[in-house]
């Protein structure tokens, strides 16, 4: 085989795997949702992550409590963010702890999901039934940080960093980075 010849072999074997990887890409942002809450807000995609076109934010399916199975505090939570990030989870590494404006959001007053306890929350069902019943935030002062409740009339306020009793854990990303 002439020299020509391989190179030519060789170039339409790069093409080809590139149109591979195009195609890859391409489905890759063409992903179709797996299941949708049922006023179609939240779109459920099979791989751990929810979006929610209400505010454009991608969230983990799972919270702290269901992926790890206990409390943590703010220091923590924060160790637990570069964990995710650094195994990139979901295949994502811009995981990142929710503003408190972000963190409301999920609560919503008709719509009861059970928590670890068995008592309901109001967090739409899309996400699993078991997890904690409020997260911890970005906004911090001190040696406090603000926590968002999603349990009965929902809230923030905030909490000791260390000793906070509502220590749960629900991870956000902006998925337009």
């Amino acid at each position: 085989m002439s020299l020509r010849k391989v190179l030519f072999l060789v170039a339409m074997l790069f093409v080809f795997l590139g149109y591979l990887g195009a195609q890859e890409v391409f489905a890759a942002k063409e992903r179709k949702p797996v299941s949708k809450s049922s006023d179609q807000r939240f779109s459920d995609y099979g791989d751990g992550t929810i979006l929610d076109s209400k505010t454009g934010l991608m969230w983990m399916k799972k919270d702290y409590w269901l992926l790890e199975g206990r409390h943590l505090n703010w220091y923590k939570a924060k160790e637990f963010l570069q964990k995710v990030n650094h195994k990139k989870y979901f295949g994502y590494s811009d995981w990142r702890l929710p503003t408190p404006d972000e963190a409301i959001t999920l609560y919503e007053r008709r719509k009861r999901n059970r928590d670890k306890d068995g008592d309901y929350f109001f967090i739409d069902r899309i996400f699993p039934k078991g997890s904690g019943w409020s997260t911890w935030t970005s906004k911090e002062k001190g040696q406090q940080a603000v926590v968002i409740s999603y349990k009965d009339q929902g809230g923030r306020e905030f909490q000791d960093k260390i000793n906070g009793p509502d220590a749960f854990l629900r991870l956000v990303r902006d998925p337009k980075k």
